[in-house]
């Protein structure tokens, strides 16, 4: 990931615009492969974790969930649009991002010579 700073979005035409310093000294890096959200009437949880995607002899291996984060509505809206604009962006760049496994699988073989 970049350590440069995400595009905010504008202020209206008029609004005065503050900068506000950012301290990222104990800011921790995770991965995840997984999510799951839920809404309450006030915030959204989102939880992160990791899907080995393994199969065991007893069936699957659990979503080891590690994080949440509880948004309010807007925080999680705004968060919404950031991220449609830098996968836009990727796609843009690198072509289409495929969510289903069966058609990524698809995509990705060596065509025949």
């Amino acid at each position: 990931m970049s350590d440069q700073p995400t595009q905010q979005p504008q202020p209206p035409a008029g609004a005065q615009q503050i900068q506000v310093p950012i301290d990222a000294t104990e800011m921790e890096n995770v991965y995840a492969n997984y999510f799951r959200v839920t809404p309450t009437l006030d915030e959204v949880l989102l939880d992160l974790g990791m899907h080995a995607q393994l199969m065991g002899p007893s069936g699957p291996e659990p979503v080891h969930l590690s994080h949440r984060l509880i948004l309010n509505f807007v925080t999680a809206k705004k968060l919404a649009e950031v991220l449609r604009l830098v996968i836009s962006r990727h796609e843009q760049a690198f072509g289409v991002i495929e969510v289903d496994p069966n058609r990524r699988l698809r995509t990705n073989q060596p065509r025949p010579a």
